[in-house]
C-alpha cells in the first residue's frame, strides 16, 4: 500500500513548489507518483517534466464521437489505455495531470471508472503526492482512498492560517479520511519566526516553519524546474523524518 499525501492551500503560498520538492526527495526512497490536481497544472514545469495529456482531455475525448473506443475495445479498456498514455513516466517518479474540471453533461460513469483506475494506479507506488486546487471538494470525487498525511500550506499571515484551518475543517465536512494533518507555514522571514510560531500555535494544528527562499522565487519567475538544492529544499529535507516517520514500513 502506498503512502498517500495531499498538499492543499490557497493560491500563491507555494504548495506546488513544496509538492515538487517532496516528490524529488521521496523518489530517493522509492518510485513516487506525483498527481497534479490543480487546474493551473504547473507541477510538471516545476519538476521539469513534459505533460503528454490530462485526465480532463481523456474524459472530454470519450464523450465526443472522435474519442470513442474501437469496436473491439470496451470503454474500460480504452480508459485504461488512455490513462497510461497521459502518464509522464520517469526513472524515479511519474506524473499524472488531472487538468480542467468537468464541463456540462453527465460524467458520472466516466468519473467513476477513472476513480477506480487512479486508485489502482496509486497502489503501484511507494509514495503518492497530490498537489490540490485551493479547495478540496474534488478529493472526494477523484479518489476513494484515504490520506495518510494532509499538508496544509500557508503564508505567515493570520488570513492564511485561518484559511488553512478552514481547509482542515473542510476535510472533515467532506468525510475525507485523514490520518494526520500538518500545517506548513511557508515564506517566513528571518527574525520573524516568533510571530510565525504564534500564528502556528493559534491554528491548533501540528506545524513547521519554512523560511522564504529567493532561489525558489527566481526559479518561478523565469519558469525553470526546481533543482532540489534550494534553501527551502534543505529545510524540507530536515523535517522529512518527522513528516514521514513510518512511510518506509508501508
Amino acid at each position: 500500500m502506498s503512502f498517500l499525501v495531499a498538499v492543499a492551500g490557497k493560491g500563491g503560498v507555494g504548495k506546488s513548489t513544496i509538492s515538487a520538492l517532496l516528490v524529488r526527495m521521496l523518489s530517493e526512497e522509492g518510485i513516487t507518483l506525483a498527481v497534479d490536481a490543480d487546474p493551473n497544472s504547473n507541477l510538471g514545469q516545476k519538476l521539469g517534466v513534459d505533460v503528454p495529456g490530462t485526465i480532463g482531455e481523456v474524459r472530454e475525448g470519450l464523450l465526443s464521437k472522435q474519442g470513442q473506443p474501437p469496436r473491439d475495445m470496451s470503454k474500460q479498456e480504452y480508459l485504461r489505455l488512455k490513462l497510461r498514455e497521459i502518464l509522464a513516466e520517469g526513472d524515479t517518479f511519474d506524473l499524472l495531470t488531472m487538468g480542467r474540471p468537468e464541463g456540462p453533461g453527465c460524467y458520472c460513469y466516466v468519473n467513476n471508472l477513472l476513480r477506480v483506475f487512479v486508485d489502482q494506479l496509486m497502489n503501484g507506488y511507494d509514495h503518492v503526492i497530490i498537489d490540490n486546487e485551493a479547495g478540496m471538494e474534488h478529493l472526494s470525487r477523484r479518489t476513494a482512498r484515504g490520506m495518510d498525511l494532509l499538508l496544509l500550506v500557508t503564508d505567515p499571515t493570520a488570513v492564511g492560517v485561518t484559511t488553512a484551518k478552514r481547509l482542515s475543517d473542510l476535510a472533515e465536512e467532506l468525510g475525507l479520511k485523514v490520518d494526520r494533518k500538518v500545517l506548513l507555514i511557508n515564506g517566513v522571514r528571518r527574525r520573524k519566526e516568533e510571530v510565525a510560531e504564534k500564528l502556528g500555535a493559534s491554528s491548533g494544528l501540528e506545524f513547521f516553519l519554512l523560511h522564504e527562499d529567493d532561489g525558489v522565487r527566481e526559479a518561478a519567475s523565469i519558469g525553470i524546474p526546481l533543482g532540489g538544492d534550494e534553501i527551502l529544499a534543505e529545510e524540507l529535507r530536515g523535517i522529512m523524518p518527522r513528516l514521514f516517520p513510518s512511510s518506509r514500513q508501508r
